[in-house]
């Protein structure tokens, strides 16, 4: 039985202060129509700017994920967009008139309160996106690693390790969103570690923030004179901070593993910036709002390949992306002229690996030598040209009504011959994305693991007139 989309029935309000920013502001969720996704809009300017809760809109990651439209910023977005996904929303609208929302307790449980009775089935089925294969994300200098593996449904399994004698090593795993979402994460507030606090507050951060609204621990020890001169700079008052180790204020944890819960629920916030729910177990260790968002950003890729294939594919075999027929829905490109028979790889906007078996009844063997056939340098070129048309073709509007022209080539190299018989393995990468219809690309040439030619190509993309 397929999910229907879902948004709330009614508008629902709610204000407090911004954790960074200090700002006070009002959050209004309305409902949206099918497919409208979570977009947030600032109302306190002269002129409404919306903030689609995007990827693409992310701005940048300074102790929370800050997006942005039109040079306007919304900060600190993750708790109000986990409350969003851990409730399987799929379309609102969020009013915000100010650049910051409300911090709340730190968690994400008041906005989840406010929503949870008031959600509503839509008649459109949701779209997940089905993780088909192992994906990771490592920083070794941080000792981070994100794993993404296949899965029936969406799971989280977060371990962090902080060296530290108030936290230890923790470790918690999410398998049901919808039975353990509002139970076990929705309530886990923010935390950070005491020199984290001195650092924000030294940045002209945490202006809103309080040790009502986020955990501090106490991460080094303090002479009693470094105590008093801590509480002063922070307008602590006296006896806030714990002696030797522990929570500042003697505030008691939600969960003896909150710190780590609380991970699950940023990861949750940020993986909404996808634009679809995710069928995938996530394995995460000391991952963070910046390894959360890289870690997206590959998802995404994965998602507008899997867009493509779905789109242009016709063949049921997983060998490859393209065979010849796929190939000459997006190429205009015909016999003796296309130079393609199959698409290997693909990495949307970036790279692709294409294949060309070269036979000895190619027509260009007639001339090209008689006796001794070679393939023509700058058919080898043309070939990689071809190839990397197709990155270009399947990521434009309409790729029937365009044609991919040279306009410039540059460092043409051959290496070696290429003769009937030989697969020519063609890479090509882009090296200046696409804009106003040009772009540059390099290709290189391969025959049995040997570089065989390569070139630096500009292209264009133009309206084929007869179409």
């Amino acid at each position: 039985m397929l999910e229907k989309q879902r948004t709330i029935s009614k508008s629902a309000e709610i204000s407090g202060v911004g954790l960074h920013t200090g700002c006070r502001s009002e959050l209004i969720f309305k409902p949206a129509p099918e497919d409208f996704g979570i977009v947030f809009r600032r109302t306190d300017l002269s002129e409404p700017v919306d903030i689609p809760a995007n990827i693409d809109y992310v701005d940048s990651i300074s102790r929370g994920t800050i997006l942005s439209n039109k040079g306007i910023k919304i900060h600190t977005v993750e708790h109000v967009l986990a409350a969003i996904s851990g409730l399987n929303i799929d379309n609102i609208l969020i009013e915000l008139n100010a650049e910051e929302p409300p911090v709340m307790d730190g968690s994400s449980i008041d906005f989840v309160n406010l929503l949870k009775d008031i959600i509503v089935e839509q008649n459109k089925p949701r779209q997940y996106f089905e993780v088909k294969e192992i994906m990771v994300y490592n920083d070794e200098p941080k000792g981070i690693q994100l794993i993404v593996m296949p899965a029936d449904k969406f799971k989280v399994t977060y371990m962090v390790d902080y060296q530290n004698p108030a936290l230890g090593t923790q470790f918690t795993s999410l398998y049901d969103l919808e039975e353990e979402f509002i139970k076990d994460y929705a309530a886990t507030r923010t935390f950070c570690f005491l020199t984290e606090v001195e650092q924000l507050k030294e940045a002209g951060l945490i202006k809103g923030g309080s040790l009502d609204n986020s955990v501090v621990i106490l991460d080094r020890e303090l002479s009693t004179e470094e105590r008093k001169a801590v509480e002063d700079k922070l307008g602590m008052g006296k006896g806030i901070i714990p002696e030797t180790e522990g929570v500042l204020g003697s505030v008691e944890m939600r969960f003896k593993n909150e710190p780590v819960r609380h991970k699950v629920l940023d990861l949750i916030g940020d993986l909404t910036l996808l634009g679809k729910p995710v069928k995938a177990h996530f394995l995460c260790a000391r991952g963070g709002h910046g390894s959360h968002i890289e870690l997206v950003k590959m998802l995404k890729k994965a998602v507008e390949k899997h867009e493509i294939i779905n789109k242009f594919k016709r063949s049921a075999n997983e060998d490859y992306v393209f065979d010849v027929k796929d190939i000459m829905n997006l190429l205009q490109h015909r016999f003796p002229m296309l130079l393609v028979d199959r698409l290997l790889e693909l990495t949307p906007n970036e790279r692709v690996v294409g294949l060309k078996n070269v036979t000895m009844n190619e027509d260009f063997f007639n001339g090209h030598f008689p006796g001794e056939p070679v393939m023509p340098g700058v058919l080898i070129i043309e070939a990689m040209g071809q190839t990397g048309g197709l990155l270009l073709m399947n990521s434009i509007e309409n790729p029937s009504t365009k044609l991919v022209y040279f306009t410039g080539l540059d460092n043409i190299k051959f290496r070696r011959t290429v003769v009937p018989g030989d697969q020519l393995i063609m890479h090509v990468e882009i090296t200046r994305p696409l804009s106003h219809g040009i772009c540059k690309m390099k290709g290189i040439a391969y025959v049995d693991g040997q570089k065989c030619a390569e070139a630096e190509m500009t292209a264009m993309v133009v309206d084929n007139n007869r179409k």
